[in-house]
């Protein structure tokens, strides 16, 4: 595990064209005018747009299953499993595997739960679910896998604003009182 600063790609971190390799420069671009990240040499336009993460609330008895990060961001706080949309995968397949790779279950989504979207993050899609198969088993990116109740969800321990927000909704739609 490195202790190194979380690196994140950003219109700051962008420098070379991805076809040529030449420096890359800030410029309006129509037909909007927005300023995105031009190459000088062979006109490409490199448009950082956000990423997809697919993610489950798998539950069981009234229960919700949370993993904790081993891994930044969010080292030693709480989510539900989750992770980037691999190019050429459906949403909903990456919510499965991630579920999968992440706890050893199999899920089988039961609905859409939400979308949340906030500046600066990736778009975060998230599934209701309901395990199939498969045994509950920990990953390289946590280090606790936990059923709890809503009474027992770690309200200050959560790892994103998308955490915190699904399950305030998850919380709300069945009438529990929440601490969130």
């Amino acid at each position: 595990m490195s202790d190194e600063p979380f690196r994140l790609l950003a219109p700051h971190t962008i420098r070379f064209c991805p076809l040529c390799a030449s420096a890359l420069g800030r410029a309006p671009v129509p037909p909007d005018q927005r300023e995105q990240a031009v190459c000088g040499a062979c006109g490409f336009v490199f448009y950082l747009n956000p990423k997809v993460v697919a993610g489950t609330i798998p539950e069981r008895d009234g229960r919700i299953l949370l993993t904790r990060r081993s891994i930044n961001p969010g080292r030693g706080l709480w989510t539900f499993p989750g992770g980037f949309v691999d190019f050429g995968e459906s949403v909903t397949d990456a919510a499965m595997r991630e579920t999968f790779e992440e706890t050893g279950l199999k899920v089988e989504l039961t609905g859409l739960h939400n979308v949340y979207s906030y500046p600066g993050a990736p778009v975060i899609i998230v599934y209701r679910a309901s395990v199939v198969g498969g045994t509950l088993t920990a990953c390289a990116e946590n280090d606790l896998l936990e059923w709890v109740r809503p009474d027992e969800i770690p309200w200050e321990m959560l790892a994103f604003p998308s955490t915190r927000d699904a399950l305030r909704e998850w919380v709300a739609a069945r009438g529990e009182m929440s601490r969130g």
